[in-house]
């Protein structure tokens, strides 16, 4: 096995370790909010498979993240263990391919540490991971990744047909990413500040982004002729009135991502007093965060600037794409997140490799107790979630879903034609004392 591998195989192995460690507490999480419109959504598309093609978060289009819904909803029923699990797997494998991206660029150390960091949930704290009707973002920052890596390769390649099938294979990747996800248009940023280091000459990166671009270009314009997704929220002047602030939150809630109804507190209690007066200064801490990264961005190296560019690309995509009225949320920081991790750990880098001995067990100990804190936070959100999984409102959902019958195939058992099917979570009965519904065996 070669070293490259060994090194891939080794952050894979670690990204999986750190991921579970973050995120097994909450696999018990069950189902709550949101969550249910989209398995409704999904036992809807088991009866009539036009419903895959409609909307599920108005007004957004993305067809593949509910395709791959449904595929997980087919395959778990209503078995939240198992679907909490797929998505702490595809965390872990996003971690791995971050690792994968960011190697050339800012060097095997600093691709590790971010992908170590990402992996634990720093930058987003997991809302993402334990929230099932998130999957969107988790898959569409999947396919950005893997965009980035092929599209990097299409300019390492030596050979004339390699490099054009591996522009091809980045241009379709690209494409699955936007029906992924919206918020990956902005990955063209993230595209062209890869590509442009290794550049033969100006016009091989003019080509293939030109490609990536004609893609995004039509995709947007199916959205404009039909009036709908992005296109009906570019028509609107709030998105552009709104969008900054909203940026401006999302950039905060990278470094201090915890809201006030994010912690199990009582709703007069000091914490929480405090955490909505930081709900309040975000878009002032945003302002500052996004001034600091900017000075950063020009006097910092070439590495330095396409991570930031990447964060500020998607921080903007992801803040201006949300409908009027609405606020940016943790999840919307998981795509950002990837790139705030590498800024991270290759500023992490720098300093280590010019500070002394002492400044050194300094920099140790501040970076294992932003671990610590992060972790925590992480199995925080994890008791909340929990909490709410168990209310009286998502166990009423719950039993109605229960209540609906699977889709016949051939050969159904009689347990399931009669409406009970096999892949159903277990019968609960609901105390009300206790307010947490009971598991009948």
């Amino acid at each position: 096995m070669s070293p490259r591998l060994l090194a891939h195989v080794g952050v894979a192995v670690a990204t999986l370790l750190c991921a579970l460690f973050a995120f097994w507490p909450g696999l018990d999480n069950g189902f709550w909010g949101s969550d249910f419109h989209f398995l409704e959504r999904a036992a809807a598309a088991e009866i009539d498979a036009a419903v895959l093609v409609q909307s599920w978060a108005e007004p957004f289009q993305r067809p593949l993240s509910q395709l791959a819904f449904y595929s997980e909803y087919a395959l778990w029923g209503l078995d939240s263990h198992a679907f909490l699990l797929t998505h702490v797997l595809l965390h872990a494998f996003n971690s791995t391919l971050l690792f994968a991206l960011l190697r050339g660029p800012v060097g095997p150390q600093g691709a590790a540490g971010a992908a170590i960091l990402f992996a634990l949930g720093f930058g987003f704290y997991g809302e993402t991971v334990l929230r099932i009707a998130d999957l969107a973002h988790l898959f569409g920052t999947t396919f950005v990744l893997a965009t980035g890596i092929i599209a990097l390769r299409a300019q390492l390649e030596r050979t004339p047909r390699l490099r054009l099938v591996a522009t091809l294979l980045a241009a379709s990747f690209f494409l699955t990413a936007l029906l992924a996800h919206e918020g990956a248009i902005m990955a063209l940023v993230m595209f062209g500040g890869l590509m442009w280091p290794h550049r033969r000459s100006i016009s091989s990166v003019t080509r293939k982004m030109t490609l990536l671009v004609a893609i995004a270009i039509v995709w947007l314009g199916a959205q404009v002729v039909r009036g709908i997704g992005v296109a009906e929220l570019l028509t609107q002047a709030d998105t552009w009135l709104e969008g900054p602030w909203r940026v401006l939150r999302l950039a905060a809630l990278s470094v201090v991502p915890i809201a006030s109804d994010s912690v199990p507190e009582p709703g007069g209690s000091l914490l929480q007093r405090f955490l909505q007066l930081v709900d309040q200064m975000r878009p002032i801490l945003g302002l500052l965060l996004v001034a600091g990264a900017s000075v950063w961005f020009w006097r910092g190296a070439g590495a330095v600037r396409w991570l930031l560019a990447a964060w500020l690309g998607f921080l903007v995509a992801l803040g201006l794409l949300q409908p009027p009225g609405s606020t940016a949320q943790l999840a919307d920081a998981y795509l950002p997140a990837a790139f705030f991790c590498g800024a991270v750990a290759h500023g992490f880098r720098l300093l280590w490799m010019r500070a002394t001995p002492g400044r050194r067990v300094l920099l140790g100990l501040t970076f294992v107790v932003a671990l610590h804190a992060g972790v925590v936070r992480v199995h925080t959100y994890e008791l909340l979630a929990d909490a709410r999984g168990r209310s009286l409102e998502s166990w009423r959902r719950l039993q109605e879903l229960q209540s609906q019958p699977r889709r016949e195939a051939p050969g159904t058992p009689q347990l399931e034609r009669e409406g009970v099917s096999q892949k159903s979570a277990p019968i609960e009965t609901f105390d009300p004392e206790g307010s947490v519904p009971q598991r009948v065996s």
